[in-house]
Formats: C-alpha cells, sequence, structure tokens
C-alpha cells in the first residue's frame, strides 16, 4: 500500500491529509471518499462557531481564520494636549495614542494654517504660517465599523525677535538733513521698539520693523543708544552709535551778480544767500580797493579806483566744509541813475498786449531784468520798456529792472500780476436742463477761460446746487418743477459771462423689468399669465417684452451695455473688473458713500470726456437695477448673464435709494436670488456697478 500526502495551509498552520493508496483501485475510491466527508463535517462545524458561545457562519475557512478581520477595538488619543506652537517654525510631529484600524481621520475646525492631520494614521505635522489663540479641534478617526474623538487644544504664538543688527553703524548724520530709513535685519516678529535713552530731537524708531528714520534738528557728540526690539513673547536688543554734525554751508549765491559800482559812492551791502552756518569767508582774490568781505560773506564799502570787470571767487566755510560762488564787479563812472516805473505795480492781463515805459536820466545800453518776465513779455535794451502779450497767469512778482551804460546802472523794483482773461462762452447744452425728483445727476455745461465763481441768478430748485468753479448743476431734487429760467454767470477777478438756462423737473417714468411670466401665491409658475393671482403682476403688464441689450466697447477699452427697453446706460462690469468678459481686475468692495463717489468719478476719466465718453455716471436706484433680474433663470445669478458677465451671486449690488424705516440703511440687490434686501450704509462690504442716463 502506497502512503500519499496532501496538505492545506493558512498561515503557519496546516493540516496534513495522508491517503493511502492500495493497488484496488475500488478500495482507494471508498477511503478517499470517506476522508473528504469528514473533512467537509469538520469545516462546516468550526465554521459556525465563534468563540463566544454563539453560532455564526464564517465561511468555508473559518476553523483557520483565512479571512477573519481584526477584532481590535478603534482608540483615538493625543496625551500631550494642549500643543503651543510658534509661527513659521516647523513642529515635531505630533503622534497620537491609537489601537485598531483607521481608514480615515478629519478634524473640526481645519487645523491652524500650514498643518496637515495624515488620513491613515491622524498624525499631526508641518509648520503653522498664523498667528492664533488657544483653539479647540475635535480630531474624529473612522474605519468601517466605527469612529472615535480626541478634543485638542492648539495655541499658535509669534518668534520672538533675535539677532537685532543694524549693519550700518557707527551712523554719522547731518544736522536737518532727512535719513533715508534704516532698516536693520533681525529675525521673529517685532511689535515695539525703544531705545534705552531718547534718540536724537527728529529721529525716531518704527514700532514694528525697529527702522530708523526722521531728521536731526540738534547737533551732537556721539552717543550710544541700546535698542530694544519686542513681541510678547521675548525680546533682542542691539547697541548702535549716532553722531549729529552741523551741514556744511551751500548754495551760496549772489543774486545780483554780476555788480558794477560807481567810483567813490557807498555800495549798498551786498548779501548773499546759502544754505547752513557760515563762520568765515574769504575771496580768491582781493576785492576792488574799499571793499571789505565779512565773516557772513557781505561785501560792504566804497570803491575808490576803476575797474573793468573781474571774477571773484567767493567761499563760505564752517568746520564741516564749504560753498563757493564766482562774482563779476565792475567799478564805473557814473551809471544812469533815476530810473523808475511810474504806475508799478502793474496787474496785466493774460492774452492782451500790452507796454511799460519807464522814466531814466542819462544814456542806457543795456536794460535787463533780474529774473525771467512773465511768458510773452520782453524789455527794450536801450529804454527799458517793457512789452508784449503775458500768454501766462501768476501772482504778483517782484522784477528788478537795472539800466545800465559802460561806466554803471541803475535799478528799479516793479511788481507784475498776471491776471486770467475774463471766462466767455459759458453754454448748456441743451439750455433746458431735465432733472427727475429723487434722481441723482449732474449737467456741465462749456466754458472758455478760468471760473473762480460761479452762481445763480435765483435759488436753484431744493436739493440742486451750482460748483463754483465748473458752474456744473447737480443734486437730486426733492420735488416737481415747471420749466423755470436762470441766469448763470460764471466769472473771475477780469470779468464774467453768464447764460440763461430754464430747469425741468419730473417724476422719474415706470422701469420696465423685462419680466413677462408670473407666478401664483404659492409660488407656483404661471407662464401664461392667466390666472387671478396673476392680475398686476409686470409679467401681465409687460407680457412679450423681452430683454434687449447691446454691448459696446468705447475707446479700446470701456465697456457699456444699453438696455434698449429702459433706455438705461450701464457698466457692463461691476466696479474695478475689466475686459469685455469681466475677466481681469479685481473685485472691489464700498460703503454707500463709496460707491456713490466712485461712479461719479466715472465722469472725470478720459480729461473730462467721461468713461465711455459720457458724464452723466451715477448709483442707480433700487427700481433700475432690479430691471436687470432675469426671473426665469433657476440658477445664481439672476441675470442677463450674456450682456452683465461676471455679475456675481454672493454680494450684494448698492443702489442709491435709502430704507426708509431707517436711513442709515440702503436698499441692495441680491443677484443669488433676485431679491431686494437692506444693508448699513457704513460698512465696505457690497459692490457697485454704475449707470447712466441715455441717449
Amino acid at each position: 500500500m502506497k502512503k500519499e500526502k496532501y496538505r492545506l495551509n493558512k498561515s503557519k498552520e496546516s493540516i496534513e491529509v495522508v491517503l493511502f493508496s492500495k493497488s484496488n483501485s475500488r478500495t482507494f475510491r471508498k477511503t478517499f471518499f470517506s476522508i473528504l466527508y469528514s473533512l467537509i463535517f469538520f469545516c462546516f462545524v468550526s465554521c459556525v462557531g465563534n468563540g463566544n458561545h454563539s453560532w455564526s457562519f464564517k465561511g468555508i475557512f473559518g476553523p483557520m481564520n483565512l479571512f477573519q478581520s481584526s477584532n481590535v477595538p478603534l482608540f483615538l488619543n493625543y496625551t500631550t494636549s494642549p500643543f503651543v506652537l510658534t509661527k513659521d517654525v516647523p513642529i515635531a510631529t505630533i503622534q497620537p495614542t491609537t489601537s485598531g484600524s483607521i481608514n480615515d481621520c478629519i478634524s473640526n475646525p481645519s487645523l491652524p494654517t500650514g498643518l496637515s492631520l495624515d488620513s491613515d494614521s491622524c498624525v499631526i505635522s508641518g509648520t503653522p504660517t498664523v498667528n492664533q489663540p488657544a483653539t479647540s479641534y475635535t480630531i474624529t478617526a473612522s474605519n468601517a465599523s466605527e469612529n472615535k474623538v480626541s478634543t485638542i487644544l492648539i495655541t499658535v504664538n509669534m518668534n520672538p525677535p533675535a539677532a537685532l543688527n543694524f549693519a550700518t553703524g557707527p551712523f554719522t548724520f547731518t544736522v536737518n538733513s532727512a535719513l533715508t530709513t534704516i532698516h536693520p535685519t533681525y529675525t521673529g516678529t517685532i511689535t515695539s521698539c525703544s531705545s534705552d535713552v531718547l534718540l536724537p530731537t527728529g529721529l525716531y524708531l518704527g514700532g514694528s520693523d525697529c527702522s530708523l528714520y526722521g531728521t536731526p534738528s540738534l547737533i551732537q557728540a556721539a552717543a550710544n543708544y541700546v535698542i530694544t526690539a519686542t513681541n510678547p513673547f521675548g525680546s533682542t536688543n542691539t547697541t548702535i552709535s549716532i553722531t549729529v554734525n552741523a551741514a556744511p554751508p551751500t548754495a551760496l549765491n549772489y543774486a545780483g551778480t554780476p555788480f558794477v559800482f560807481t567810483q567813490n559812492a557807498t555800495i549798498g551791502t551786498v548779501t548773499p544767500t546759502y544754505t547752513g552756518t557760515v563762520t568765515a569767508c574769504n575771496s580768491d582774490i582781493a576785492l576792488p580797493a574799499g571793499l571789505s568781505l565779512d565773516s557772513v560773506c557781505q561785501i560792504t564799502g566804497t570803491p575808490n579806483t576803476l575797474q573793468t570787470a573781474t571774477d571773484y571767487t567767493i567761499t563760505a566755510s564752517n568746520a564741516y566744509g564749504n560753498t563757493s560762488s564766482t562774482i563779476r564787479i565792475t567799478v564805473n563812472l557814473a551809471p544812469p541813475s533815476a530810473l523808475n516805473y511810474v504806475a508799478s505795480p502793474f496787474v496785466l492781463t493774460e492774452n492782451s498786449t500790452i507796454t511799460l515805459t519807464p522814466t531814466v536820466t542819462g544814456t542806457v545800453t543795456s536794460c535787463t531784468s533780474d529774473i525771467s518776465l512773465p511768458t510773452g513779455l520782453s524789455i527794450n535794451a536801450t529804454t527799458c520798456a517793457i512789452s508784449g502779450t503775458p500768454n501766462g497767469t501768476q501772482t504778483a512778482t517782484n522784477y528788478t529792472i537795472t539800466a545800465s551804460n559802460a561806466y554803471g546802472s541803475t535799478t528799479n523794483t516793479i511788481s507784475i500780476a498776471v491776471n486770467a482773461a475774463a471766462p466767455s462762452g459759458l453754454t448748456y447744452s441743451p439750455t433746458t436742463l431735465t432733472f427727475y425728483k429723487g434722481v441723482n445727476s449732474s449737467i456741465a455745461p462749456t466754458v472758455t477761460g478760468t471760473v473762480t465763481s460761479c452762481t445763480s441768478g435765483s435759488t436753484l430748485p431744493n436739493g440742486l446746487s451750482i460748483n463754483s468753479t465748473t458752474c456744473t448743476i447737480s443734486g437730486t431734487p426733492t420735488s416737481f418743477q415747471a420749466g423755470t429760467n436762470y441766469t448763470i454767470t460764471a466769472s473771475n477777478s477780469s470779468g464774467s459771462t453768464n447764460t440763461s438756462i430754464s430747469i425741468l423737473i419730473f417724476g422719474n417714468a415706470p422701469i420696465k423689468t423685462m419680466q413677462n411670466t408670473c407666478w401664483n401665491t404659492a409660488g407656483t409658475l404661471d407662464a401664461t399669465c392667466a390666472a387671478a393671482t396673476s392680475n398686476g403682476q409686470d409679467g401681465k403688464l409687460q407680457k412679450g417684452v423681452n430683454a434687449n441689450f447691446t454691448n459696446q466697447t468705447v475707446n479700446g477699452n470701456e465697456y457699456i451695455v444699453t438696455d434698449n427697453n429702459t433706455g438705461l446706460i450701464w457698466t457692463t462690469c461691476h466696479f474695478n473688473k475689466t475686459n469685455a468678459d469681466c475677466s481681469g481686475g479685481t473685485t472691489a468692495y464700498y460703503n454707500l458713500t463709496g460707491a456713490t463717489n466712485a461712479c461719479i468719478a466715472l465722469n472725470a476719466l478720459n480729461s473730462g470726456a467721461g468713461y465711455a465718453n459720457r458724464t452723466t455716471w451715477r448709483l442707480p436706484t433700487i427700481s433700475e437695477i432690479e430691471t436687470l433680474v432675469n426671473f426665469n433663470v433657476g440658477t445664481s445669478p439672476r441675470t442677463f448673464t450674456t450682456a452683465f458677465p461676471g455679475t456675481s451671486g454672493g454680494y450684494y449690488y448698492w443702489s442709491s435709494t435709502l430704507y426708509l424705516p431707517d436711513t442709515t440703511k440702503s436698499l441692495v440687490l441680491y443677484f443669488s436670488d433676485g431679491g431686494t434686501t437692506w444693508t448699513d450704509n457704513a460698512p465696505a462690504g457690497s459692490v457697485a456697478r454704475c449707470v447712466s442716463t441715455g441717449p
């Protein structure tokens, strides 16, 4: 009889089946099936036992635990909580105590910015990047059978400052000269900065970075300062040395050079201008006999010899440096005298031709002005007459006119002011101005020249005012008015111009909403507007009126939409978004005042021609912006997105309509559902789309 072996394996265990074969095949078959039936019974009995005195089917290979899952319960605990971390410093991995199988791990709320939670092990790692106070986080580990939670506390503190260093010290500054801000290097975060003793007068420390800036106003010898940078978690310091020196003199200038003096005539003291302090003054060569130079560079005396024009380099100095200026001195016989412009001071008018002729004794061969005369005017070299046509305005300015010959000169100081020409051509087009009650708008005229005052012959309607320099009439009328005449006068110091206008104030016509479907009181769509509950709805009143918009591009990059039903003209994008599809720029958020001003500011663009060549931009009323709602759209934003791409369903759109129960609030439109609500006027949290009255 031959021995045969068969083996069933599971892990390290095995069941060995030994069969004996006989030469008689019948006997072999009988034996084999007897063993097989015994094995099947053994497996079945073992498969239904669970070891806890109860029965459940555990699979064919239950006896060998081939497919049993772990019975270890799930456990999660962060034993070292609470955790105090440091901003921008990588943390040591936070390893929880766990047991059982974890399929997923989540935190509520999300961990601080920069930290991550491993979904398979609940390990916390990373580098926190934002400060935060102690905050509780619930960590949940789960598998297919159960989940466990552990609550931890995390605080993220800022780094204490360290390694403060002013690399370029010691510092030597100049009194009354502003510093270029000096930034030290450091690590960590600084919340305050101080010096152990007061810095030199005029110098300061930046509280958030210890930068040194300012303008020292007093001279001082070298002194040490201990600079300390701190935050709530520590400090660091460094010592710097500061010296403040006097400024060397600069910009020495003798405004009257060249000087022509007369022999034996005492000269008026020649006083130069300069910057800084002068303690000594000298000339490279001796001044003409009889003249002297004092310690502050003033020239005085009585020249007693003739001299042709000679150059002198005058040097003004102090302990810290010097500055030089070259002057020219001539000493002649008696020059012309008694130059006089009788009518000075002169008040001239821009673009008006004039001649100013002086009187003078003696022969004049040259006549000059110490500074350039007003543009368009010139001075005659032999008569000193000033003539021409001034083509710019200026306030009263003094001019020293010098008449001279080979032997000397005489001077006279005159004052010339050039006033603007009287304004002219004041025109409002059309001459009948139409306003609407409760609607803010403005109408600007054209006028030639400079306007310093603009008035109305009689009081304008309530709510309207006139700009004193542009004559623009603007505001929000508060009542109706039939056509009334007004005389508008634009003036300046040289004259005035006026024109007559008529002002009409109407009420607003109803705004078309383009709705052509209706809803009953239960909110069910009545597409044909046939139900009794649809009576009076916009959809029934305007059945058949379809939205009709025209998009335009003006001046290459200015985008507008014309509503062909209402006649209103809109900016395609809400404020600060650009491109035809509103894909450029970033959304700007305003309070009511900011939104109002942003729309009005469009009128000044393009050198006063206005955005898209329009100057009637303003914030819309709530009834106007409601015309942009499309209730036939079932998703946000509920508007006509082909005409108005980029419209947001996530923010309110401002209107100029106040919420009458509380005027600190205004009505706003929410395109997410097309509804109107109110919001406070002060917070900058809503967006603005601007409107202009057609055509």
